[in-house]
């Protein structure tokens, strides 16, 4: 993995972990439990670095991601080792990592600007180590396929009329589509420039605990109360999409159009009656608002991916993709009508964000409509 934008500690982890911790690996026996160890290692000075950071406390706070990291590598390298119990383990490992990645974002929005590169590098450590657990996780199996992957006629499985027969390709997970799109991000980074994601938590879903709302959340309450109550994977999409078109409509002041077509009077909701429905956003900068634009379309593929995990044949994933590829469509072409008008630096940055996580969006969207 390439190293972090500032200097990272060589100190090794075994010099880095306490008495007590030092204890505990003594004891941990086998492979299985010195995994075990190293997680709750990364668990326990993740929520230091956070408690830290919201002291104010940003050294104190780089100090315990360092230990973190190198605890979660060390868990990661333990596991790809294993040939036994590997897929078992590596799901366990990108689960805990898929949770310390919410944790990360939020540590990463409260450091101070100038030092903020560090909490990213730490943050684009996790989500590289989950990509790699993924691997390891489908390393053994048949779930991972490409979309575009044929397989060969099998010769000994003939037609009834003599022909050869050729089996279907199973429909990709979106692990494919959606966590692959942090492999992704680095070719498409080289067509927009170098910047730094800026990203905040997928949004929970009915096998994980939904967390409380934090002041630091994009969200209003009605929203945040409408993709509660959207429990399918297509409702939710509608859901997302929506708010990520307030979001452009207040960048632009131009309503886009609407995700589901209306006609009537039904299409000619007045605008006090969506504030009522939908809340009322709060005055920003088009910076912050590209931003929380960004986090609506990741949490959107977040909330697919894991429908699709739960359920492959679920119609209402398909549905959900066409919303999202539709939806996009539309962004990228406003989001990229405003790149010859902005000036400010960081606002360029967000935009950038903003037409990467939508392109990534719209071709995993179309890649997975195609394979359904």
């Amino acid at each position: 993995m390439p190293p972090p934008p500032l200097p990272v500690d060589p100190t090794p982890l075994s010099d880095l972990l306490t008495q007590a911790e030092k204890s505990l690996l003594n004891e941990a026996r086998g492979r299985k439990k010195e995994i075990d160890f190293y997680v709750r290692v990364g668990d326990s000075h993740l929520e230091a670095a956070l408690s830290s950071i919201k002291n104010g406390d940003y050294r104190s706070s780089e100090r315990e991601l360092d230990i973190y990291r190198k605890a979660m590598t060390e868990a990661m390298k333990t596991t790809a080792v294993q040939q036994e119990s590997r897929r078992i383990l590596a799901k366990k490992i990108e689960q805990n990592l898929y949770k310390q990645i919410k944790t990360l974002e939020a540590v990463e929005l409260l450091f101070p600007i100038e030092r903020q590169e560090f909490a990213a590098a730490a943050l684009k450590h996790a989500k590289q180590l989950r990509v790699q657990a993924l691997n390891a996780a489908f390393a053994s199996g048949d779930t991972l396929k490409d979309p575009d992957e044929q397989k060969k006629p099998k010769a000994d499985s003939p037609n009834k009329d003599g022909s050869a027969q050729i089996e279907k390709p199973s429909a990709p997970t979106l692990a494919l589509a959606f966590v692959a799109r942090d492999l992704v991000r680095d070719s498409v980074s080289g067509k927009t420039g170098a910047h730094s994601p800026r990203r905040v938590s997928y949004a929970p879903v009915a096998r994980r605990s939904w967390p409380t709302q934090s002041p630091n959340d994009y969200l209003t309450e009605e929203e945040d109360d409408k993709v509660r109550e959207a429990q399918s994977a297509d409702a939710r999409a509608k859901v997302f999409m929506k708010i990520a078109d307030r979001r452009i409509q207040l960048i632009t002041g131009k309503a886009p159009p609407p995700v589901e077509k209306q006609s009537g009077k039904k299409g000619e909701k007045k605008a006090e009656e969506e504030e009522r429905d939908w809340g009322v956003l709060k005055t920003t900068s088009r910076a912050e608002l590209l931003k929380h634009y960004s986090r609506a379309i990741e949490e959107c593929m977040a909330k697919i991916e894991d429908a699709y995990e739960r359920n492959p044949k679920s119609l209402t994933v398909g549905k959900a993709l066409a919303t999202l590829r539709e939806a996009t469509d539309r962004h990228l072409q406003v989001l990229k009508s405003l790149t010859a008008e902005v000036t400010d630096e960081s606002e360029m940055s967000a935009l950038r964000d903003a037409i990467e996580e939508a392109e990534l969006a719209n071709k995993g969207a179309r890649d997975g409509v195609k394979a359904k």
